[in-house]
This record gives structure tokens, sequence and C-alpha cells, in this order.
């Protein structure tokens, strides 16, 4: 039996042996450096797979941002076309097109057509503000006094035939009428108003165009059967069957596609040089290079004009005549818009003036459009008044 002296505590236990194997179970210091090596290079990899992961999660949050920027950001805020220091974006086009949408679908019950190029719609917003920066020089004013009689014009509404007005009532309706159209568009009064007082200037610059036009301009009389492009009849068809003999008149109540100036039957009447400049040389003749005008009685060959394709049938002059009210108005019309385009012309020539619009711009224009095209519940009869632009 062991005394209690003489029993020995393990934990302390010195012997050789025991000493022994607790030397062999330590690692050698090889094998220290090799374990250090080994951690150190396990977290070398783990910085770098993290440095790797935080670089690849940064580029896909650049690339998405970038897009985001490109997509949503930055095209609205490019600068479409400027005058004179006054820009006008991407964003103002977009919202133009919008305008001009819902208050032609307000009226009208149509939509802007976006087949015409947005580059169209561009160059009005930019004839607009030359036309504004112009109105001084020419004399032309659209004031608060005009705006508001222009507005009370359209939206106020005529009493019942053989009923006393009531003014209060009348006045009220006016108000809702005006109102209600801003409601349906989401257009702001001023946004409204400045594009009546647009109105009103392009109205006094028809009337100084209207103040250019001979009392009694050269006219001939026509008939003239128009056609459009890509239409089921090709124009050589419908030519060979008039050198055939059939009835001119009949042809054209058969295949004509009549705009605003010819009857069914295709009578047009009398025609003022000026009016359709791009039928000019074949009604007038053109003298500087040495052309003839279409014979009396003869009719022409397909003449491929802007809007169509004609075949015209000369009846008789030329003559100077007074003009007719729907030939004026033409005639207004190709001076308002030949004004436009002189000076669109100098303005580029003279740099006071520039446009920054391409295919990649009129895409983006388009998918905006209609993706916030207004939606008008209902429609309003067009109670706009001036000189239509007309339409053959």
């Amino acid at each position: 039996m062991a005394l209690p002296w003489q029993r020995r505590d393990p934990r302390i236990d010195g012997t050789p042996a025991r000493r022994r194997n607790r030397r062999r179970d330590r690692p050698s210091t090889e094998e220290i450096r090799q374990r250090s090596a080994r951690l150190q290079e396990e977290r070398r990899r783990q910085r770098l797979a993290i440095t790797i992961g935080t670089m690849l999660i940064l580029v896909v949050f650049a690339i998405v941002a970038v897009g985001l920027y490109r997509e949503f950001y930055e095209p609205p805020r490019v600068t479409a076309g400027e005058i004179r220091g006054v820009k006008f974006t991407m964003g103002d086009l977009v919202e133009r097109i919008r305008v001009l949408q819902g208050i032609n679908r307000y009226e009208q019950g149509g939509f802007v057509d976006l087949s015409v190029v947005p580059f169209q719609y561009l160059q009005d917003l930019l004839n607009a503000e030359i036309l504004r920066q112009a109105a001084p020089g020419l004399g032309f004013t659209a004031t608060k006094e005009q705006v508001d009689e222009e507005i009370r014009r359209r939206f106020y509404p005529d009493p019942p035939a053989g009923q006393e007005a009531d003014t209060e009532q009348l006045d009220r309706e006016f108000e809702n009428n005006y109102s209600n159209l801003l409601t349906q568009v989401r257009l702001s009064d001023e946004a409204y108003r400045k594009l009546v007082e647009e109105d009103l200037l392009e109205s006094q610059l028809g009337q100084m165009i209207l103040g250019t036009i001979p009392a009694k301009p050269e006219q001939v009389e026509v008939d003239w059967i128009r056609l459009d492009y890509g239409g089921a009849v090709e124009p050589d068809e419908v030519k060979a069957r008039l050198d055939g003999g059939d009835d001119f008149g009949a042809v054209a109540r058969e295949v004509g596609v009549p705009q605003g100036f010819a009857d069914e039957q295709g009578h047009v009447g009398w025609v003022p040089q000026g009016a359709f400049p791009n039928l000019d040389e074949v009604l007038f003749g053109d003298p500087e290079n040495a052309v003839e005008p279409l014979p009396v009685g003869a009719i022409s060959e397909p003449k491929f004009a802007q809007d169509g394709i004609y075949i015209i049938n000369k009846l008789s002059g030329p003559e100077e005549r007074e003009a007719e009210f729907p030939m004026l108005r033409q005639l207004v019309t190709v001076g308002v818009a030949a004004w436009k385009n002189d000076q669109l012309t100098r303005g580029s020539s003279e740099g006071w003036l520039t446009i920054n619009f391409d295919s990649e711009r009129y895409a983006w224009v388009a998918d905006q459009v209609r993706l916030t095209a207004p939606r008008v519940d209902r429609t309003q009869p067009d109670n706009q008044g001036g000189l239509p632009s007309g339409g053959r």
C-alpha cells in the first residue's frame, strides 16, 4: 500500500520516459515552418479570392450603372438643338411630341404619326423658337391678353340657338372645357399658353406671307389623278389607260387618291404658280432650264412629288385671275414653310443654329413617346381657327 507521501501527481510526473514522449510529440522547427507557410498561403489565397470577387462585383455594378446612365439619365439631357444659346434637349423633344399627341387625340381623336421622323418635330420646335426670337423685328406680338383671347375663342361654348345666353353658365363651361384639356393631356397652363403663343406668331407670319401674294396670280386650270407611293395601282398602267382613250374623270374616280384639292373625278380647278412647287415645272415650265410647260389639252407623264404621284390633265391657261380661298391658303402654307426652311439654312450656315440628331436618338425618342403616350378617354371637336396647313 502506497503511503500518501509516496503518491505522485501524474500531472507533474517527471520521469524521463514521459519527458521523452512529450519531446517526441512536440512538432519540429521544420514542421512549424511548413505549417506557417501553408497558413500564410491559405490566407493569401483567401485575400486574393476576396479581392477578385470584390472587383467582379464592382465591375458588374459599373456595367449596370453605365447602362442605367446611358439608357435613362443621359439621353433626356443630351442637347438635340440650339438656337442662339437657347437649348432643347432630347427630353424637351419627347415632351413636345407627347403634348402634341395628347392634344391631337383630345381634339380630333387621332394620334401623332411617328412614321413622320421625330426630326420633323425637332425642326418644328426649333422653328418656333426662331420665330419667337424674330417676332420683335417682324412686328409680331403675342401678349398675355392676346393669348387669353385665343384660349377663350377655342374653348368658350356657343350658346344654344334661340336661347338667351347665360353668361355665368357659359363661363363655367369654358373653365371646365379648358381644365379638362389640361387634365386629360397632363399639361400645365403655362405650357399650353406657350403653344398658343407659337400659334399666334405663326398666324401673323401667315398674314405677312399673304400680303406678298399678287391680287391676280398667274394660274392654270387642271385635273389630276393622285396616287400613293406603294399603292396597288402602277402609275404607268394609269397613263396607258388614259393614252388608250379612257375617260380621265372615270379613271380618277376609280384609282385616284384625293387629298383635299381634287374632287372624285380629279377636277382641281385653277392652280396658281407656287402653290405646288413640285408641280410648277409641269404646269408652268422652267425657262431657266429650257423646260416647256405641259400644253393645254395634254396629259402629263407620272410626276413623282414629295407627297404622291400625279398625272395631270391641263385644261386651260395660263391666265391672271384672283385665287380662290383654298389656293390662297395653300400659297400661305408653302410660303410659311419656305420661310422656316430659309431660316434653318441661314442658321446652319451662320452658326447660330445647331442640330444634334441621329438614328439612335430617333429610336430613343420613338420608344419614349410610345411609353409616355397620354391616355385620353374622350375626344372633343377641333375649335381652332386660323389658316390650316392644308393638304392635297
